[in-house]
């Protein structure tokens, strides 16, 4: 099955951008500033209303983890 996720009107993605998989693991990797860390907090809250103009089609209900620097943060490191 394949998945297609939709950005649009949020941080870098101000067109609509459209990104295709049909993998059951994605490793996404980039240079600065093309919207990796965008993708990410779309994926683990969509509900967000920044992302309102954005979807998943397909695969939604696959269970989606998200391991980026908010994941590190949250559960790596000891607060004050």
């Amino acid at each position: 099955m394949i998945t297609s996720i939709k950005l649009k009107n949020v941080a870098s993605y101000r067109t609509e951008r459209i990104l295709n998989t049909d993998k059951k693991i994605n490793l996404v990797y980039g240079l600065n500033g093309t919207g990796k860390t965008t993708l990410s907090n779309f994926l683990k809250d969509r509900s967000n209303i920044k992302f309102n103009d954005c979807s998943i089609l397909g695969g939604v209900t696959a269970k989606i983890l998200v391991y980026n620097q908010e994941f590190i943060n949250e559960n790596f490191y000891e607060r004050n």
